[in-house]
């Protein structure tokens, strides 16, 4: 009985009491360095998504924008021609009033200068009276300038105050001196001249009858 006792005495303090389940430290420890790179990599996607948004964006106003208003005002003025108001003249160039008033409807600007090419259709006579209606006269064309830009802008045959009537030399309607001379064919009898649009500029003064009905360019100050 007694060795019983002993023998249960011993295996009851034999036996150990069970310990309580810790956590494993290397398992949390990579848990938490998964959620760090993840962290890090959501974060570098999204700053990679918001740049190409901003690049997206920069290249729609590019396509579709309206570019800034010295590129259109270079874009636009072509052989110094000016279609500006007198306030917006003033303002760019600082240039005195009577350099940028305005030339009026249907007339255009070069070098200071308002030239009106006609649609209808006068004689070299009527022509002129037309042209002193409307504040000028007949075109005068004193140098290669004013002759490229007339020449570009009209492929029509127009008068011009070029003539010599009651004379036999070739004289401006202001009197200014025939300096340059661009005649093509001269072979035509007349009195009054004509520029000949769809003739090469160097070469596009003509002789005319001056009865003839013909387009005609003005110029105004």
């Amino acid at each position: 009985m007694y060795v019983k006792l002993c023998n249960f005495g011993k295996y009851t303090e034999g036996k150990s009491e069970p310990k309580p389940l810790q956590p494993d430290s290397d398992t949390s420890l990579d848990i938490r360095r998964k959620l760090r790179v993840y962290r890090i990599v959501t974060l570098v996607l999204f700053v990679i998504c918001l740049l190409l948004l901003i690049v997206v964006l920069v290249l729609f106003l590019k396509l579709t924008g309206t570019p800034p208003c010295q590129e259109v005002e270079q874009t636009t003025r072509s052989l110094s021609e000016q279609k500006c108001s007198l306030e917006r003249c003033q303002e760019l160039y600082q240039l005195p009033q009577r350099l940028c008033s305005d030339c009026g409807k249907g007339w255009l600007r070069f070098e200071n200068t308002c030239y009106f090419l006609s649609q209808n259709r006068l004689t070299w006579q009527q022509s002129r009276e037309e042209c002193q209606r409307k504040g000028g006269d007949l075109a005068v064309i004193t140098n290669e300038r004013v002759q490229m830009y007339l020449s570009m802008k009209g492929n029509l045959h127009y008068w011009i105050g070029l003539s010599h009537l009651g004379t036999n030399e070739w004289t401006w309607i202001n009197n200014a001196v025939l300096t340059v001379r661009y005649w093509g064919d001269v072979s035509f009898p007349g009195q009054c001249a004509i520029l000949a649009g769809n003739e090469p500029p160097e070469r596009s003064w003509r002789p005319y009858s001056c009865s003839l009905y013909l387009q005609y360019i003005c110029q105004k100050m």
